[in-house]
């Protein structure tokens, strides 16, 4: 008797889908908990041969993201496909986190090769579940060339999103030397990094400030005709700024304007900070700039300027 409750509600909660199903109510499947879900999407789909709209699956997709149901996941895209939906990055957004959530590296990595195949670019954004898994263990990252090594055997193409995710974790495990190894695999795999590839690996050089690691990096970019990019710039600046000498930040800064991006705030507030503890008057012009832009200067900022700036600069502020 304890059970029948249970029960009655599974049952219940199955008719509600059913019914939202059916009905085409599909933002109220979003609010069902994992276990109903699972249950309801086998009745419905499987039994009852009803066909929900792309609503939702993508409802449904959302919550095997949360919840790493990762099976009901590939089953949903299936269906997808099966109603005459084209994929789209959104789609497979959720089904890579589902595969994260569920430790499924593999399928993971292989759901970024049958991105490409359908002529979808995956976004850093779509592929950071599987970084955030490999950062929480330097073990897996080693681990997981195995699989892109399987992964090959077995006739897939290895994008370059998946060594992309490796040189991330890589670089928030702080360890730079393990990244640059990531990024010399590339021909291994038949692949070619890619701007998010200089990117990541930027911001390893400005965590180790490692200037000359930089300059060969974008030198490498230009070489394989990449156009850098406004977070390009913003880093190589960043990287600039901890050096003893800063100048070619300017240079960059210029160059990146010059390119019509517009600089953002944290690259004016980094220069604003060097300069004024360098004694380097060339504060006040990044100030009049930041402005220009459009920015506000934060009240810590400013209390940083009032407190550190050369007294001939009291007028500045």
């Amino acid at each position: 008797m304890d059970g029948l409750p249970y029960i009655f509600g599974g049952i219940a909660l199955c008719q509600l889908s059913i019914f939202l199903v059916a009905s085409g109510r599909t933002e109220k499947l979003i609010l069902l908990q994992a276990d109903g879900v699972q249950k309801c999407w086998e009745k419905a789909v499987h039994e009852l041969n009803l066909t929900p709209d792309e609503g939702a699956c993508i409802a449904v997709l959302h919550t095997c993201a949360r919840h790493g149901l990762a099976d009901l996941a590939t089953d949903t895209i299936r269906v997808l496909r099966s109603i005459g939906v084209e994929w789209q990055e959104y789609h497979f957004a959720p089904l890579l986190e589902a595969f994260s959530s569920a430790g499924k590296l593999k399928e993971a990595f292989g759901t970024l090769h049958l991105l490409r195949r359908n002529g979808i670019v995956p976004r850093p954004e779509t592929v950071q579940p599987i970084s955030n898994l490999l950062k929480n263990d330097i073990d897996r990252v080693d681990r997981t060339w195995k699989i892109l090594d399987e992964l090959r055997d077995e006739g897939h193409s290895i994008d370059a999103a998946a060594i992309n995710a490796i040189i991330d974790a890589s670089i928030t495990l702080g360890d730079l030397q393990r990244a640059i190894g990531a990024y010399k695999t590339f021909n291994d795999y038949a692949s070619r990094p890619d701007i998010e590839t200089y990117n990541l690996l930027l911001r390893g050089c400005i965590d180790a400030k490692h200037r000359e690691l930089g300059d060969k990096l974008l030198l490498d970019l230009k070489q394989a005709g990449i156009r850098p990019n406004a977070l390009t710039y913003e880093r190589i600046i960043l990287l600039c700024l901890t050096q003893p000498t800063y100048e070619d930040a300017f240079f960059y800064l210029e160059e990146m304007k010059a390119q019509k991006f517009l600089p953002p705030l944290r690259v004016y507030e980094a220069i604003i900070r060097t300069c004024v503890v360098a004694g380097d008057s060339r504060y006040a012009l990044a100030l009049t700039e930041l402005g220009q832009c459009g920015y506000t200067l934060s009240q810590d900022l400013r209390r940083y300027v009032a407190t550190h700036k050369p007294p001939s600069q009291d007028d500045i502020l």
